[in-house]
């Protein structure tokens, strides 16, 4: 067994264990994404990332020493862990509204977590397949909305109307766009939908909007 502090507070683990397991035995958290406990724990995703006796390491990967001294937070990691997280969003294709793990998406808790804009309101969505808003001929701006709320309006059945402002991920908007356009969402009906919000709809938006209802 060793002895390490998390946040000044000292605890004893076994001296195989990793830093993430000192972590968790000291009553204190990181973000996770690519770790599963006995499955996967190759550090790709660097979203874990502490301070270990002042070197910046994945909490998931790292051995622990006798003596190490780690921080789990301060300005310098909850940076680290946004600008990776939007590294790896930045790879992701973004089509909340057909995946199945809407509505219980690590993405989209991490998100709300970090502060990172970019997933839209139907990752939180309880809605599935047929049930979709959208798929009824409703133009639910959830695909366009950014998350967080925890879609409260969709659970009482009612179309998001992007209270919660809309993502700037133009791919997300174009992807979004094409949806409508698939379940039979009138241009005219999507541009009074977003007149709700938007007074004026963004020049880029209304660029795509053009692009897709032509094709």
């Amino acid at each position: 067994m060793v002895k390490v502090k998390v946040n000044n507070v000292e605890v004893e683990v076994p001296q195989e264990a990793y830093i993430i397991d000192a972590v968790e035995k000291a009553g204190f958290r990181v973000p996770l994404l690519c770790y599963l406990q006995g499955l996967f724990n190759e550090a790709t995703c660097r979203v874990c990332v502490v301070k270990a006796n002042g070197r910046v390491v994945p909490a998931c990967r790292f051995p622990v020493q006798e003596g190490m001294n780690i921080v789990t937070s301060d300005d310098e990691l909850e940076k680290m862990r946004k600008i990776n997280f939007e590294l790896l969003l930045a790879t992701h294709n973004i089509h909340c509204w057909d995946c199945y793990r809407k509505s219980t998406c690590t993405l989209s808790t991490l998100s709300r977590e970090l502060g990172v804009e970019g997933i839209p309101v139907c990752s939180e969505c309880p809605l599935y397949g047929e049930e979709c808003l959208v798929k009824q001929g409703i133009p639910c701006l959830g695909p366009l909305t950014v998350a967080g709320c925890d879609a409260e309006c969709t659970r009482q059945s009612a179309p998001c109307i992007g209270c919660r402002g809309f993502t700037s991920s133009i791919d997300v908007w174009r992807n979004a766009i094409k949806y409508y356009r698939d379940n039979g969402i009138s241009r005219e009906h999507l541009e009074s939908a977003l007149s709700i919000f938007w007074v004026v709809i963004p020049v880029k938006l209304r660029e795509i909007i053009n692009e897709v209802y032509k094709q």
